[in-house]
C-alpha cells in the first residue's frame, strides 16, 4: 500500500507539475497562441497587450474591436491590426492576419480560422506535415550528400590555396633577380635607338637636300624654257605662251588664266621656284595628259576606219599614255629615298636586337608579375572559413532558356549571350551579400552593361545546396536586374548543425 500511496502521489505531483506549465488548450480564447496564454488568462478584467486600457475579459473575442493594437479580437476579424493564430496540429504553426478569419477562404490547414461554417475547411494538417517531413527528410540526405562533397572542395579549394602561397615565393624571386637585367638591357637599348636615330636623321637630312636641289635643278630648267628672252625674269605675256596654261582649252591663254599661277608683274628665279614651280609642273603634267587623251582619241578613230577596211592586220593600240606613266614614274623616282650606308645598316640591325632582347625580358617580367598578383589575389578572395568555393574560381557554369545562354562565372561576371553569340555583361564581383547569419548564401556582380535610358545592369546571384555545381535558373525581376539561382555542394552546410523546424503536436 505504501509504494501505491508514493504512485498515486508522485502522479498527483506530476500532473498538477503539467497543469501549471501547459495551458488548457479549451480555455485558450480562439486565435492565441499556446506561447501567449499566460496573458489572457481568465480575469475578470483583460488588459490591452500594448498597455493602453483594460477591458472586460468578456469582450475579448466578441467581435468589436476594443483595443488600438487589435490584441482583443484575436478570433475574429474585427481588428484590422489583430493576428489569428493557426494551431495547424500535425503540420507548422502559423500567424494570419485576423482579416482572414471567416472570410470563406480556407488558410489554415487546420481550417480552424472558417469556424462560423459558412465554408467546410477540411483538415489537412496531418498530410501535409507528413508531405513537409518527407520533404525535409529529402532535403536532409541531400545535404548531407551535399556536405560530403563540399568536404572534398574544400580539401581541393585547401590544396589550391597553398600552392598559390607556395608559388608567390619563387615568382618574386626569379622577377627580382630578372630587374637588373632589365635595366642593362634598357640601357643598351637606348644606345642603340640613339645611334641608329641619329644616322636615319643624317641620312634624311642629306636625302631632303638631295631633294631640294633636284627639284631647284627642275625649277630652274623649266624657269629657262619659260624665259624665253633671257633676261633672268619672267613675264605674263612669256607665261600666256604656255598652251598648258590655258585651262579652259579654248586655244588661247587669257590674262586671268596666267595670274592664276603669276600674281606679280616680273618673277625671279626664287620666286618661281618658291611660288610658281610646283603649280606650272602640275599643269604641264595635266596638259600632256590630255594632249594624250586627244591623241589616243584619234589613232582610236584611225584604227575604226582601218577595221572597216580589212579585217586582218594587228590590232594593238599604241600606248602613249603608258610612256608618259613611265616619264611621271622616272620623275617620281628622282624623289625616292636612296638606300641606307652599310653603317646604318648595321646601326638599324642592332638596335632591332637590342630591341627585341629588351621586349622579351619585359614581357617575361610583366607575366611574372601578372602570376603574382594573381596568386595573391586568390589567397586574399574569401572563398569561405574552409576554402570551399576556391575550386569554383576559373570556372563557368551555362543554362540556355528560349532566347538566351545565361553563364555564371563566381567571382568573375555575369553574361547573357544571344543566340547569335552576341555577349551582353550582367555584373562583374563585387561581394558575398547574404545576411549577418548567412553571408555565403547571396553573391552580387555589379557594373554591368548599361542598359538603354537605365542603369548598369546588376546580378544577384543565390546559393542554394546542391550535389553538383550547376546554373539553375536566370531571371529579371526588374529592369536590368537579374537573379541567379546556384545550386553547389558549396552551398551545403553540415546538417548535424542546422537547427529543426518545430512542428505542433
Amino acid at each position: 500500500m505504501r509504494y501505491l500511496g508514493i504512485f498515486v502521489f508522485g502522479s498527483l505531483a506530476v500532473y498538477s507539475f503539467a497543469s501549471e506549465r501547459m495551458p488548457d488548450i479549451e480555455a485558450l480564447p480562439r486565435g492565441v497562441p499556446y506561447n501567449r496564454a499566460a496573458l489572457y488568462k481568465r480575469s475578470f478584467e483583460f488588459m490591452c497587450l500594448d498597455g493602453s486600457k483594460s477591458i472586460l475579459y468578456s469582450q475579448v473575442n466578441d467581435d468589436y474591436c476594443d483595443c488600438p493594437d487589435g490584441s482583443d479580437e484575436p478570433g475574429t476579424s474585427a481588428c484590422p491590426n489583430g493576428k489569428f493564430h493557426c494551431a495547424n496540429k500535425g503540420h507548422t504553426a502559423a500567424d494570419i492576419p485576423s482579416s482572414r478569419v471567416n472570410d470563406r477562404i480556407c488558410d489554415c490547414c487546420d481550417g480552424s480560422d472558417e469556424y462560423s461554417g459558412a465554408v467546410e475547411c477540411p483538415n489537412i494538417c496531418d498530410e501535409l506535415g507528413r508531405s513537409a517531413r518527407e520533404e525535409k527528410k529529402r532535403q536532409a540526405e541531400l545535404s548531407r550528400k551535399g556536405f560530403a562533397a563540399r568536404k572534398q572542395l574544400a580539401l581541393d579549394g585547401q590544396k589550391l590555396r597553398d600552392e598559390k602561397i607556395k608559388a608567390v615565393a619563387p615568382l618574386k624571386e626569379e622577377r627580382d633577380k630578372l630587374l637588373p637585367t632589365k635595366e642593362d638591357l634598357l640601357q643598351k637599348k637606348n644606345t642603340a635607338v640613339e645611334k641608329e636615330s641619329a644616322l636615319k636623321n643624317k641620312h634624311n637630312e642629306a636625302w631632303e637636300a638631295s631633294k631640294e636641289a633636284k627639284r631647284k635643278e627642275k625649277s630652274n630648267s623649266m624657269f629657262r624654257e619659260i624665259d624665253v628672252n633671257g633676261d633672268q625674269k619672267i613675264t605674263l605675256d612669256e607665261l600666256k605662251k604656255l598652251d598648258y596654261v590655258d585651262s579652259n582649252r579654248d586655244g588661247t591663254v587669257s590674262d586671268e588664266e596666267a595670274k592664276i599661277h603669276m600674281i606679280v608683274d616680273e618673277a625671279d628665279a626664287e620666286y618661281f621656284l618658291n611660288n610658281m614651280y610646283e603649280g606650272l609642273k602640275s599643269a604641264k603634267k595635266l596638259g600632256e595628259y590630255h594632249k594624250n587623251d586627244q591623241q589616243e582619241e584619234h589613232d582610236d578613230l584611225v584604227a575604226d576606219e582601218d577595221r572597216e577596211e580589212t579585217t586582218t592586220g594587228p590590232t594593238t593600240d599604241a600606248t602613249p599614255d603608258g610612256e608618259m606613266n613611265a616619264s611621271h614614274m622616272d620623275e617620281d623616282n628622282d624623289y625616292a629615298s636612296p638606300p641606307y650606308d652599310e653603317e646604318t645598316n648595321k646601326a638599324i640591325e642592332e638596335a632591332e636586337a637590342a630591341r627585341k632582347q629588351y621586349d622579351e625580358l619585359d614581357v617575361k617580367l610583366s607575366t611574372l608579375d601578372s602570376q603574382i598578383r594573381e596568386a595573391e589575389s586568390f589567397v586574399e578572395q574569401d572563398f569561405g572559413s574552409d576554402h570551399a568555393w576556391a575550386t569554383l574560381k576559373g570556372q563557368c557554369f551555362e543554362l540556355s532558356e528560349k532566347q538566351y545562354t545565361y553563364k555564371f562565372c563566381p567571382f568573375d561576371r555575369t553574361v547573357q549571350k544571344e543566340k547569335s553569340s552576341f555577349e551582353t555583361g550582367l555584373g562583374n564581383w563585387k561581394e558575398w551579400s547574404g545576411e549577418p547569419q548567412n553571408k555565403y548564401s547571396k553573391q552580387t556582380y555589379d557594373g554591368g552593361q548599361q542598359c538603354w535610358n537605365g542603369p548598369q545592369r546588376s546580378t544577384e546571384v543565390v546559393i542554394e545546396c546542391g550535389e553538383k555545381s550547376e546554373l539553375v535558373e536566370a531571371t529579371e525581376p526588374a529592369k536590368c536586374e537579374y537573379r541567379f539561382v546556384f545550386r553547389t555542394p558549396a552551398g551545403c552546410t553540415d546538417p548535424d548543425h542546422e537547427e529543426p523546424t518545430h512542428m505542433e503536436l
